[in-house]
């Protein structure tokens, strides 16, 4: 299965939420490979970071640029997942990999700057379906807010806003800003490994939603 994790705006959690799918599903039983296809090459520091701390499971990686959608095929015979973490903009690497990909997880933050994003997506997705009918966009609410005065208006608006866009499902789970998220990174670590429990919950819903039945 070829998921890609992208949207056209940066900052809205690619990576991270990248980072944590594969450890979530190598932890699962899954034979999993990344394939960092960013110039910026955030994922591979990130598995290089957790070779130093010689953190377990291992995350095996690729990075392809440019038109990589053969890779992802031939990728795709060899292992159970295949994660492909883009540039947040509308990228070659994003535009070749959908034409091949099963899903593509787009996290966006609520507010204007990324949703308005998701309209240039809904043009791409148009012609990429000529080429690959099976794709599926699901859109991840990112960096939500944990304060419970603001969180529940925050997440219908954010609904609202995603209905205008009906070719496009919107995950149930979400994930909220916090701190554990980064502190994560810099260690080549998953929340999964942080002991942050709400952290934790959050990814597993994650990957139970989008997964789940999946091998």
């Amino acid at each position: 299965m070829i998921s890609i994790i992208g949207c056209n705006k940066g900052g809205a959690g690619k990576t991270t939420t990248a980072t944590n799918i594969a450890v979530a599903l190598v932890k699962r039983g899954n034979d999993v490979v990344v394939v960092d296809a960013d110039a910026q090459r955030s994922f591979a520091k990130w598995v290089g970071d957790r070779e130093e701390q010689n953190q377990e499971p291992g995350i095996t990686l690729m990075e392809k640029q440019d038109n990589i959608s053969q890779s992802l095929k031939a990728l795709d015979d060899k292992y159970d997942h295949v994660i492909v973490d883009v540039a947040g903009k509308n990228s070659r690497e994003l535009i070749t990999g959908a034409t091949v990909a099963d899903i593509i997880i787009a996290p966006h933050q609520s507010s204007q700057l990324d949703l308005d994003t998701l309209s240039e997506l809904e043009e791409q997705l148009k012609v990429v379906r000529d080429l690959n009918p099976k794709l599926e966009i699901l859109v991840y609410h990112a960096m939500a807010s944990s304060n419970p005065k603001v969180r529940e208006n925050e997440r219908d608006e954010f609904i609202e806003y995603i209905r205008e866009f009906p070719d496009f499902k919107l995950l149930t789970a979400t994930g909220h800003y916090r701190k554990v998220y980064k502190d994560a990174i810099p260690l080549g670590r998953s929340v999964l490994e942080m002991g942050n429990k709400q952290a934790i919950e959050e990814i597993n819903d994650l990957v139970s939603e989008v997964y789940d039945g999946v091998k």
